[in-house]
């Protein structure tokens, strides 16, 4: 039996933190959290020992890190495992942290190069992946040229977002109103990108020293706005295993790292952006010991177990539907919904499933209020867009 370790997780709010959590205590580990938002899903969860309120890292930088140093300290934390976007913050005072324990990131400068899509892209082409034909730019002049030299449909998003929020994607070039389109600028740039139609993948691993330990790939079907994966079902896609696994050992990566793909309708396997942070992929071990993998690598690569699909069962109730097209969406809609557990409802676990809908009111209070979307409202205090952290 291994020896019981204290975890502290951060970015509680996550459905796939409390996932992350769960899984730590199943392997026989102490499991602390530390939150900024006010009401999160690992508050009252059985699996939590004790969560923290803290401050928020976006824009109290420094004071987050010294709270988080000291709840390692009075908590004994032997690993700390950011799950959200507040990793960048994390990162940005990792040195710090490590004075108190181990610490599963890799330096800001490792991750702002994954997080920023235009130099992720040159990182995936030198690791032998196809991506699509990307330009940057940092006006309107050099969007409109970018989209006047495209020959066929586009998709333009900013270097930095999260969700797929604010991406657009132009099918019909003829008719583009360039006027009502973003406005990039030298802070605040984006990309004009080659439109590939196909199947959507996602990747979520865990790699020690460039070495695969946890390693996960779905599918893309239902989502939560453009990007937000809410069904969750093994795909157990060669290709995408191939590329994580050359990727991870290329720059001998250490922590959690999840990629976005596109298989085109020829079957050609293109890479888009890279995700360095936990990602809904975790749920898809619910039923697994998979906590060792956190720690250390292994022997075996950790994989899913077929036959077994997941949900945010509110998610799937109501964008899922709101997404439904036609007879044949809305059976496989049907069918995925009644075959999938919802990741959030356990019966030795409730009040998770119930805080949620505490947490969907604070930020639908918040979109009102500051008239943005709930998705840009759920992580307004912890995302982090190339800053420097202050």
């Amino acid at each position: 039996m291994n020896t019981e370790r204290t975890v502290l997780l951060t970015g509680g709010r996550a459905p796939a933190t409390l996932e992350l959590a769960r899984l730590f205590h199943a392997g026989g580990h102490r499991v602390v959290a530390a939150e900024s938002a006010g009401r999160h899903l690992c508050a009252h969860s059985r699996y939590v020992a004790r969560s923290y309120r803290v401050p928020p890292p976006r824009t109290k930088t420094d004071a987050y890190i010294a709270e988080l140093c000291q709840i390692m300290q009075k908590e004994r934390v032997d690993l700390l495992v950011p799950t959200c976007e507040e990793i960048f913050y994390v990162a940005h005072g990792r040195e710090r942290l490590l004075a108190y324990g181990a610490v599963l990131v890799e330096p800001l400068p490792v991750l702002r190069a994954l997080h920023d899509k235009w130099l992720f892209q040159e990182q995936a082409q030198a690791a032998g992946a196809k991506v699509p034909h990307t330009i940057r730019v940092e006006s309107a002049h050099e969007r409109d040229e970018a989209i006047r030299q495209a020959s066929g449909p586009i998709v333009l998003k900013p270097v930095y977002s999260r969700f797929a929020a604010h991406v657009q994607i132009i099918r019909d070039l003829s008719r583009v109103e360039l006027s009502r389109l973003p406005v990039p600028s030298a802070a605040q740039p984006w990309l004009v990108q080659q439109f590939i139609a196909g199947r959507q993948l996602c990747s979520y691993a865990v790699a020690h020293e460039g070495e695969l330990a946890l390693y996960a790939d779905y599918e893309t079907v239902h989502t939560a706005g453009q990007g937000a994966t809410i069904h969750f079902a093994s795909a157990g896609h060669g290709g995408v295993y191939d590329f994580v696994t050359r990727f991870v050992r290329r720059h001998k990566f250490n922590g959690q790292i999840a990629f976005d793909l596109i298989e085109s309708d020829a079957g050609e396997l293109y890479v888009l952006e890279c995700n360095p942070r936990l990602t809904s992929g975790i749920h898809l071990f619910a039923e697994q010991q998979v906590a060792d993998a956190f720690f250390a690598g292994g022997k075996e690569v950790l994989v899913p177990e077929t036959g077994r699909s997941y949900m945010l069962g509110l998610a799937m109730l109501s964008y899922g539907l709101a997404n439904v097209k036609g007879w044949s969406g809305w059976k496989r809609w049907a069918r995925d919904l009644s075959g999938a557990r919802d990741v959030l409802f356990r019966l030795d676990d409730l009040r998770p499933f119930f805080d949620q809908f505490a947490m969907l009111g604070d930020l639908a209070w918040q979109s009102v209020s500051t008239r943005t979307s709930m998705l840009a409202c759920s992580t307004s205090d912890i995302e982090w867009n190339g800053e420097v952290p202050r």
